[in-house]
């Protein structure tokens, strides 16, 4: 399945609030992108980290989608699978948490 991307927000640097057309929403942290891709020196700078936007057709976000050759986007399907993993793990988490010692 193709995901498409609602909307996408900088919630806090280096992180992004991603948004899929069915509802689902979570963050999506480049963290460890920035820091080791040469591409994304530019991500480096906060303020041009929260010009992130989602491509007309919603198939994609990133930084300058309008500009071939120079755009940095991001596939929805990894991101889906890193935000659906994340929240998956946090319900494992809160659920073992909360067990009692009986069960």
């Amino acid at each position: 399945m193709r995901y498409r991307i609602k909307d996408v927000e900088a919630v806090r640097y280096p992180v992004l609030r991603v948004t899929f057309d069915d509802g689902l929403s979570g963050e999506y942290d480049l963290t460890d992108w920035i820091e080791s891709a040469a591409a994304s020196s530019s991500l480096k700078d906060r303020a041009y980290f929260e010009t992130v936007a989602v491509a007309p057709d919603g198939r994609t976000f990133g930084w300058n989608l309008h500009q071939a050759g120079h755009e940095i986007d991001f596939c929805p399907d990894e991101a889906r699978i890193t935000i659906e993993t994340a929240l998956v793990e946090q319900l494992a988490a809160n659920y073992a948490a909360n067990r009692s010692a009986a069960e």
